[in-house]
């Protein structure tokens, strides 16, 4: 039995004419013999009646009224389970009939972190049965149940998660992710001139992206498609363009960065101490993450959210502590397998930032990320000078494996 699982973002489900642009993928899978997953998330975006977002407003009007996360994974339930009604009988008014199964049928287990879930465990048992009867199961995105059969919800980019969990369950040949962007993008198309659109990049790096603030596909997603190695595409529900991800070669690698991005509203915390265990260990009590954590011989530095600065200022402060706060700071990140152990790419960033009179705060380096800390005034324009640098003009390599599109 070949499956594939088809995932619809919320963008791509708020009319009739999307709908049918959706509805025409599904058919073209089973045209081909295919048996199809569709994974579809709430439709529209806040304003929508029925979008996460608009279901949240109605309990978050009163501040005072503290709702349980676990009530509140029961109402953002609902949009998903509209959507895969609505999206079942258009299917049917096509001549495809199909089966609808929340998370709880599909049986989707997660922990019982309700609102911000982490699935557990998929099953692929209850799709088998389904396609003996039908070529379509429709499932709700963005949900599972606990142990205890309570429903969940798995937080932002939950419907990615979810396909790519059920793809992983069933062997599926792909997992497609239908969305309102071209791709997987070498940089962010509103900052760097004549972004391209990265038609193959491997797990890892894709990844990397989507941990340094691409918003295009979630990391866990791509972590569950790496685990099981199953191929994923991304890309646009209607156009010619589109991503794959799948499991690195030499080959793929067309260039040395694929990708250069910037996540701002940072603050670099720095504290002359040798107590960096006890420094840590009360940021970490308080839930707060720290990133891009420097230890020198007298002194350490991480950075935090802005948000959270007077909080942790003031934190320390109680604890003897005397920390500097270099506030309005934003990380750059160049991403690509190509970098790793290539002499002369760190140079090169270097000398591009200081060519353009851009201070360099702190840098970090993992074997496929380069990371810069900078004042975050100069946030866009170094990422303009550092895409035009590695990325401009070049061109990356097909991917080998055809779309459904295609």
């Amino acid at each position: 039995m070949n499956i594939v699982v088809q995932k619809f973002g919320g963008s791509s489900l708020t009319s009739k004419a999307l709908r049918t642009e959706a509805v025409s993928h599904v058919e073209k899978a089973v045209a081909r013999g295919l048996k199809s997953i569709v994974v579809v998330s709430a439709q529209g975006r806040m304003g929508d009646p029925y979008s996460t977002d608009t279901l949240l407003s109605l309990i978050s009007e009163n501040k005072n009224i503290v709702i349980p996360p676990e009530q509140q994974s029961l109402l953002l339930s609902c949009g998903e389970v509209i959507s895969a009604a609505v999206f079942s009988h258009d299917l049917a008014s096509r001549g495809i009939p199909s089966q609808i199964m929340t998370g709880r049928e599909a049986q989707i287990i997660t922990n019982d972190n309700f609102r911000h879930a982490t699935i557990n465990s998929v099953s692929g048992d209850p799709f088998y049965k389904a396609f003996e009867e039908v070529d379509v199961v429709v499932v709700t995105g963005f949900q599972g149940i606990t142990k205890s059969g309570r429903i969940s919800t798995l937080g932002r980019g939950g419907s990615d998660t979810t396909a790519s969990a059920l793809a992983c369950s069933v062997k599926a040949e792909a997992v497609y992710i239908y969305t309102d962007v071209e791709g997987v993008m070498s940089g962010d198309p509103t900052v760097v001139d004549e972004p391209s659109t990265l038609q193959y990049i491997s797990y890892d790096e894709a990844s990397h992206i989507a941990y340094q603030g691409a918003k295009v596909i979630h990391p866990n997603a791509v972590e569950w498609a790496k685990r099981y190695k199953v191929p994923m595409w991304v890309g646009p529900l209607v156009g010619e363009n589109g991503t794959w991800v799948g499991k690195q070669t030499v080959h793929h690698i067309s260039r040395d960065i694929q990708s250069v991005s910037a996540i701002k509203n940072l603050a670099q915390i720095r504290v002359s101490s040798l107590e960096y265990d006890q420094i840590f260990q009360l940021v970490a009590q308080q839930e707060i993450s720290v990133d891009l954590i420097s230890i020198h011989p007298h002194e350490v530095r991480f950075t935090i959210e802005s948000q959270n600065v007077q909080y942790v200022k003031t934190l320390l402060e109680n604890e003897g502590f005397y920390p500097e706060v270099i506030d309005h700071v934003a990380k750059i990140a160049l991403i690509g397998e190509g970098m790793k152990g290539k002499p002369g790419i760190t140079s090169t960033i270097v000398s591009t930032l200081v060519k353009e009179k851009i201070r360099i705060l702190q840098t970090a380096d993992s074997h496929m990320t380069f990371w810069v800390l900078i004042d975050e005034k100069y946030a866009d324009h170094a990422q303009k000078k550092l895409h035009e640098q590695f990325i401009f003009n070049t061109s990356s390599k097909k991917a080998p494996i055809k779309s459904l599109q295609e």
